[in-house]
């Protein structure tokens, strides 16, 4: 009986379905392991570049099996992060992807390593799935490195224009993705999105991170708010101001508190024009009745960046990819009830997964660091299979190989 058993999980293991099974565990332990210290140390397979908005040159990784034809495309959008493209938690997911038959992408946003945020974004973030979609087999070795302009899809090697296209958005890049996928007029049989720590409407998210309370259907939820969020706030959005002079002084205000919390920059902000003032007030504000009042106050400029990239405020259409929602329920930076509320109102034509996850706060594992793997899926089981399930749908869009 033993024996019998034995044979019988074998045979299920090579089978179709046992093979997928086992593919997407690996997965489910390589996306618990992003946090961890050490991460993938490979360097990309290939540095590509493409044209950007205006025509602009950018610059992506991009990670694919040159062994095995890929199944499928995705492009991996990063957020509000120094590192880019190099962040580690990126090329972890790159090469991890990679070996499962699904050719990746990693762009470089210029505006979001920056650390600011704008609505020129939107352009950067659509001519990276425009370039993603023009690439469908791995570049045989001393290939160009540059994606060709145009519509067909060619890298050299085979052309699959069949493959399905996957786009997935960090924090902050799940705005602009969303947006950009709104322009987007034709449908395309198993594309979908995945927003990981997104948000339904910035506003709310300034809300949280300045007084620690959201609201969702007109009922305040409370929080707790990383404390040097607000003044990533200020930094990303200082630029927005017309004033020269008020957007020195407030990156520099930002700068020196992210820095050191009870850093005194009075001296610093007394300077500012009535501009910088206002805005000024409305970050370093924590009472949630004010909240409203100030925002009002501040430059039209501002407000109409906050809302021109919030999916809540400026989504036209339905969108024509299926998605899938992920927040941490302890993330301290995006409030969980903002995909809560992008679920809500969101229009698709395909389905929207929604999955809040205990084991995690923003896009990321927690506590990370060199926890083992193991404990992550015994002390968090529901995650695992949230997260299983979402993996298993992701790579049974792969094509088959020709």
């Amino acid at each position: 009986m033993l024996v019998a058993a034995l044979l019988a999980l074998v045979t299920f293991a090579l089978g179709p379905s046992g093979r997928a099974g086992i593919e997407a565990v690996s997965l489910l332990i390589d996306v618990w392991s992003v946090a961890r210290e050490g991460g993938a140390a490979d360097p990309p397979l290939t540095t590509i570049t493409y044209t950007g908005p205006a025509g602009a040159l950018r610059r992506a990784d991009l990670y694919c099996d040159p062994s095995s034809p890929p199944g499928a495309r995705l492009l991996l959008a990063h957020g509000l992060v120094e590192a880019g493209k190099d962040d580690s938690r990126l090329r972890a997911l790159g090469h991890a992807f990679a070996r499962h038959r699904v050719l990746v992408v990693v762009p470089d946003f210029p505006g979001m390593r920056s650390l600011m945020v704008g609505r020129a974004d939107i352009d950067e973030v659509a001519a990276a799935i425009e370039a993603t979609r023009r690439i469908s087999a791995c570049p045989p070795a001393g290939a160009p490195t540059g994606v060709p302009d145009g519509t067909a899809p060619r890298t050299g090697g085979t052309e699959r224009p069949g493959l399905p296209t996957g786009v997935v958005g960090f924090s902050y890049s799940a705005g602009p993705l969303l947006l950009a996928l709104d322009r987007e007029e034709t449908a395309r049989s198993g594309d979908f999105a995945v927003l990981f720590g997104g948000y339904d409407d910035l506003v709310e998210v300034a809300r949280f991170l300045t007084t620690g309370r959201s609201r969702d259907l007109g009922t305040e939820n409370g929080g707790e708010a990383l404390p040097e969020g607000r003044w990533i706030l200020l930094q990303a959005n200082a630029d927005v101001l017309a004033s020269p002079s008020d957007r020195t002084i407030l990156k520099e205000i930002a700068r020196l508190k992210r820095r050191a919390v009870d850093a005194d920059t009075d001296a610093l902000a007394a300077p500012l024009g009535p501009s910088g003032r206002a805005v000024l007030d409305l970050i370093t504000n924590t009472d949630p009745g004010r909240f409203d009042a100030l925002f009002r106050k501040v430059d039209p400029a501002l407000r109409d960046t906050l809302e021109a990239l919030s999916p809540a405020r400026s989504l036209r259409r339905p969108l024509d990819v299926d998605l899938f929602l992920l927040h941490g329920r302890s993330d301290a930076i995006v409030p969980f009830t903002e995909s809560v509320k992008l679920s809500r109102s969101v229009r698709t034509r395909g389905a929207v997964h929604l999955a809040l996850l205990g084991g995690f706060g923003h896009a990321r594992p927690r506590p990370g660091g060199s926890a083992p793997v193991w404990e992550s899926l015994a002390r968090y089981p529901a995650d695992s299979a949230r997260l299983l399930a979402i993996l298993e749908d992701i790579l049974a869009r792969r094509r088959e190989s020709p």
